[in-house]
């Protein structure tokens, strides 16, 4: 079952809210309730370390048995009554209050039956050897103790008597253990007030997050139309970019990236276009011319002779020179042709290109001339440097008229290694110098019908493949001058 962005981003929304929420909840209460037992349990020490001073007082004065006789007792509630003290300032002098004990008939001292709390405070009382004097004490098991272990004495109030530890108190929660907590009744509404608090929090939470959420998300549900729009071949299809807010900005982005590639995508498909449309273009001459020959020879109009082979073979090798530089460019394209990244000397192959093409100017009635610098070895593949080269050689010779000059330089500089070519020929507008590089682009189709118009968009991927440019500009006395920066390595 597939399970939309909005519906999981709700969910993984209201998990975190109450998540978080019962994290909240089970903290507070976890330490309002150990703050109160803390308050209570210091409250009882308080209470049993004043009940100790009554009674050493009381052992002081004699009346020690007389004071342990009046605590109230009851069989079947664990330890006796006992005020909560905590609270009352002790000076010395000051005694307990004790009211009669209308069940005895005695005007003996007695605590009142309630103070503080809504319930009594147990009150245990033992000699110094842990004998229960008074009080009811019971383990956790239920099982009522008469005999006080050293480990339990340890935990109450000691009172004296001659100086002597006469006994131990132990009051509240020291008195045993008890059924419902200390502060019970005070923490139950509060942690009920936590809990409520928390869950209008949560669900106002919620409510926010809903209402941000679908907000949040308008632009992803444009975005999704987008692409099934894009994907169908409608290239030309933009998102209208959102107001850039501090919710939005990341979204914003994104649909300007979305534009941005569908920019690159209908750029592409144009040139995919004309590409096929000029390949196509420049394939058609060099068929037709060979289909048309042969036709004429089928049908008895021309002789098969050597001149009529010869022109057909030329035909078919510019066609196979085409195919092969579409294949070449493609590769380069893609990064899938083999370069070998060895280093070899620019000054060499500068000097070796300049012999290669000497006859050939010489033929032409063309000076060649030859400027090397200092030595520069560079790492890269020089075969298909020397291709460049090649074809740029190739391009002078082309566009030079006879008398001309043509100039190979080899030179170091600040940015790099440079190659150039300069030809003395009619020059390159300033406003073509970029363009000769696209493909099947010609400078001058009347004058210049032979080629592919391919060399230099080559050309060009050959060096940038080697981290190096290939770029045209005028030079001095006219004519056009290509320069090869290679950076240095």
């Amino acid at each position: 079952m597939k399970i939309s962005l909005s519906a999981r981003l709700v969910g993984i929304m209201v998990f975190s809210i109450l998540f978080s929420s019962l994290i909240t909840i089970l903290l507070v209460g976890s330490l309002t309730v150990s703050r109160f037992r803390s308050l209570a349990l210091q409250r009882d020490r308080n209470t049993a370390m004043t009940f100790a001073r009554t009674l050493s007082m009381a052992a002081g004065e004699g009346r020690l048995e007389q004071m342990l006789l009046s605590l109230q007792h009851d069989e079947n509630t664990p330890g006796s009554s006992m005020p909560d003290m905590h609270n009352r300032p002790d000076s010395p002098g000051t005694d307990l209050t004790i009211l009669p004990d209308p069940r005895r008939g005695r005007g003996d001292m007695l605590p009142p039956p309630k103070a503080g709390l809504d319930r009594m405070i147990p009150i245990v009382v033992s000699d110094e050897a842990g004998l229960v004097l008074q009080g009811v004490f019971y383990d956790s098991f239920g099982k009522r103790l008469s005999q006080l272990s050293p480990e339990i004495l340890k935990l109450g109030a000691p009172f004296y008597r001659d100086g002597m530890v006469a006994g131990y108190v132990l009051a509240g929660e020291y008195a045993g253990p008890r059924g419902v907590p200390e502060g019970g009744p005070q923490v139950l509404p509060m942690i009920s007030g936590i809990l409520t608090s928390a869950l209008l929090s949560a669900l106002l939470a919620l409510i926010l997050g809903l209402f941000l959420l679908r907000r949040a998300l308008r632009p992803l549900k444009s975005l999704y139309k987008g692409v099934m729009t894009i994907s169908e071949g409608e290239y030309s299809y933009r998102l209208k970019p959102g107001k850039a807010s501090g919710l939005q900005d990341d979204l914003t982005q994104l649909t300007e990236g979305f534009n941005e590639m569908a920019a690159s995508l209908e750029a592409s498909e144009s040139w995919k276009r004309q590409i096929i449309s000029d390949t196509a273009h420049e394939l058609r001459t060099p068929v037709s011319l060979i289909m048309g020959n042969l036709e004429m020879i089928l049908d008895g109009v021309y002789d098969a002779d050597r001149g009529r082979m010869e022109t057909l073979y030329r035909q078919s090798e510019h066609l196979a020179a085409l195919i092969r530089d579409l294949q070449t460019l493609a590769s380069e394209e893609s990064h899938q042709a083999y370069t070998e990244a060895k280093e070899f000397s620019l000054r060499d192959l500068a000097s070796q290109m300049g012999d290669d093409f000497s006859v050939l100017t010489e033929k032409k009635g063309l000076r060649l001339e030859l400027s090397l610098g200092e030595e520069a070895l560079f790492r890269g593949d020089r075969n298909k440097t020397r291709q460049v080269m090649k074809n740029l050689l190739s391009n002078a010779l082309k566009f030079t008229p006879p008398g001309g000059r043509i100039t190979v330089r080899q030179y170091c500089g600040e940015k790099g290694f440079f190659l150039e070519v300069e030809d003395t020929g009619p020059g390159i507008p300033e406003d073509k110098r970029e363009r000769i590089f696209d493909r099947f682009y010609k400078l001058d189709k009347s004058r210049n019908s032979e080629g592919s118009g391919l060399g230099l968009a080559i050309s060009r991927l050959l060096i940038s493949n080697q981290g190096g440019t290939l770029s045209a500009h005028g030079a001095e006395g006219g004519g056009a001058l290509l320069r090869i920066l290679f950076p240095v390595n």
